[in-house]
C-alpha cells in the first residue's frame, strides 16, 4: 500500500492542503454516532454497498414514457365502448405509445450500470469497478479523508461542501490510484461526513448491524437501513409521512401538503417504473458487471483471501512500516 500512502503525501503537499485535509482511519471513531443519509443502497452480513450519484437518474427516461403511455390509455379508454374501428384504433396508439418506454426498458438495462462502492466484511476489502477496471484496498490500510471547501458565486452565494473521499488502487496495477467520492458533497458538513464513515466503520469493525449509537444487535435491522435509500422514488408512505411530520412543526400548510401529495401521485406511475427499472439493471449488474473474483468473495461460502493477498503472491507488493501521513480525527 506505499503507493496510495505516497500518492496521499503528495497530494496534500501539491494542494497546499496539508492543515485543512482531516484524515480519518479505519481503527478510530470519526464521530459521536454512526449515521447515514440513504446512501446505503444494500446491506447484508457479507457486503455493504454504497450507491453512486448516478444510479438515481436510472431509469428515469423510462419511467416518464411510461407514465405517457399510461395516461394516454386513460384519456382514450372511451373509445373502447365505441365502434369496432375506434377499439382497433385504441389499441394501435396505445401499442405505440407503449412500445416507446419497452424500447427504452431494454436500453437502460442493457447499458453498464454506474456500480456502488462496495465493502466486504469477509474479506475486509473495499471494491469499486468501473467498467472492466477494478480497484481496491485493504480495509486496514485504507486512506480516508474529509475536505471542507467553500464556493462563492454571484448566483448562488456562498456554498459550502465536505468531500469524504478514499484512495483506490487498480487490481494487478498498483501505480493506478484513483481517488473516489463515497458520498454526495454538496450540503454536507464535516460531522454529517464524519457520521457516515463512522458508519461504514461500525459495520466493518463491529458487525452488520448496530443500532443508532453503533451497539452491535443481534438482529438484523436491513428493511429499516433500506428504507431510507435515497434512490427510491415510488414511496408514497414516506413522502406522506414526511409532509405530515413538517405539517405537525409547523414548516408547511396544509395546502402545500396537499399540492405536493397531489404532484407525488400524479407522478407516480413514472416513479413506480423507474424504481423497477432501476432494481432490475441492479440485478442484472450484480451478476454481470462485477468481476469474478468479487463476486466469489461476496458469497458467505466463498474465498476468504483479499485481492490485495493475490498481488502479494504476484510480488506486485513489498512490506512497508506504516508511515502516519497526516493527524487522525481521534486519537
Amino acid at each position: 500500500m506505499q503507493r496510495i500512502k505516497t500518492f496521499f503525501a503528495d497530494l496534500s503537499q501539491k494542494a497546499g492542503l496539508a492543515d485543512e485535509i482531516l484524515r480519518l482511519s479505519p481503527h478510530r471513531r470519526a464521530a459521536d454516532k454512526p449515521f447515514q443519509l440513504g446512501d446505503v443502497q444494500e446491506q447484508n452480513e457479507v457486503y455493504l454497498d454504497l450507491a453512486t450519484g448516478a444510479d438515481f437518474t436510472k431509469g428515469g427516461l423510462t419511467g416518464m414514457l411510461a407514465m405517457g403511455a399510461f395516461y394516454t390509455a386513460l384519456i382514450l379508454a372511451p373509445m373502447l365502448w365505441q365502434s369496432t374501428d375506434q377499439t382497433l384504433g385504441f389499441f394501435a396508439v396505445v401499442g405505440f405509445f407503449c412500445s416507446l418506454p419497452l424500447i427504452t426498458f431494454l436500453i437502460e438495462i442493457l447499458l453498464p450500470f454506474p456500480m456502488p462502492v462496495r465493502f466486504n466484511r469477509r474479506t475486509r476489502e473495499i471494491y469499486f469497478q468501473d467498467r472492466r477496471r477494478l480497484y481496491h484496498v485493504p480495509w486496514g490500510e485504507a486512506v480516508a479523508w474529509m475536505q471542507q471547501t467553500r464556493q462563492v458565486t454571484q448566483y448562488t452565494g456562498a456554498t459550502r461542501m465536505t468531500f469524504l473521499q478514499v484512495l483506490l488502487q487498480r487490481f494487478r496495477q498498483p501505480d493506478e490510484v484513483i481517488t473516489l467520492q463515497l458520498s454526495l458533497p454538496m450540503g454536507k458538513t464535516p460531522e454529517i461526513q464524519g457520521m457516515l464513515w463512522e458508519y461504514l466503520r461500525c459495520y466493518m469493525e463491529k458487525g452488520p448491524w448496530f443500532d443508532e449509537h453503533g451497539e452491535p444487535l443481534l438482529e438484523s435491522n436491513r428493511e429499516t437501513v433500506l428504507a431510507r435509500r435515497r434512490g427510491k422514488k415510488a414511496d408514497l408512505k414516506g413522502v406522506w409521512q414526511l409532509h405530515t411530520d413538517d405539517l405537525r412543526n409547523g414548516t408547511e400548510t396544509k395546502a402545500a401538503v396537499a399540492l405536493f401529495v397531489a404532484g407525488h401521485l400524479f407522478f407516480y406511475p413514472a416513479f413506480f417504473v423507474q424504481d423497477w427499472t432501476t432494481a432490475v439493471a441492479r440485478r442484472r449488474a450484480e451478476k454481470n458487471q462485477w468481476d469474478k473474483r468479487v463476486r466469489e468473495r461476496c458469497r458467505p461460502d466463498g474465498p476468504t483471501t483479499r485481492l490485495y493477498d493475490l498481488e502479494v503472491e504476484e510480488g506486485l507488493h513489498r512490506q512497508d512500516p506504516d508511515d502516519g501521513l497526516c493527524g487522525d480525527l481521534y486519537h
